[in-house]
C-alpha cells in the first residue's frame, strides 16, 4: 500500500463549501474508502 501520493487538483465550489476530487486511479492504489479518515496537506501554487 503507498503511504503518500501528490496531486494537483482544482477547488470547485460543493455546497457552502470547497472541495478537491481525488481521481479513481488513486483511491484504488491508496485503498481509501468511504469515511475513512486522512491527512490531507494544501499549498497554494497559483492564484
Amino acid at each position: 500500500m503507498i503511504k503518500k501520493y501528490k496531486i494537483i487538483r482544482k477547488i470547485r465550489k460543493h455546497g457552502t463549501s470547497l472541495a478537491i476530487n481525488i481521481p479513481k486511479e488513486i483511491i484504488e492504489l491508496m485503498k481509501i474508502n468511504e469515511g475513512e479518515i486522512i491527512e490531507v496537506e494544501i499549498n497554494k501554487i497559483s492564484k
